[in-house]
């Protein structure tokens, strides 16, 4: 499964993503794992870097793989 439709196929550590906030918050393509902190998507770790609203009025957190 493919949790957010994204063509890029490897990770590395520092690399960033876009995802939907309501993706996030509802776990939607993720896990979260909440003795670490982190989210769990495409075989990566990820932690929450930041959040951006664009002109759509959605609502959409930076997501940086950590491992």
């Amino acid at each position: 499964m493919d949790p957010f439709r994204i063509l890029k196929q490897t990770w590395s550590v520092g690399d960033t993503i876009e995802v939907e906030a309501y993706r996030v918050e509802r776990q939607v393509g993720l896990e979260y794992d909440s003795y670490r902190c982190v989210y769990l998507a495409h075989g990566h770790e990820w932690q929450i870097a930041g959040q951006i609203a664009k002109d759509d009025g959605k609502k959409y957190y930076l997501l940086e793989c950590v491992a």
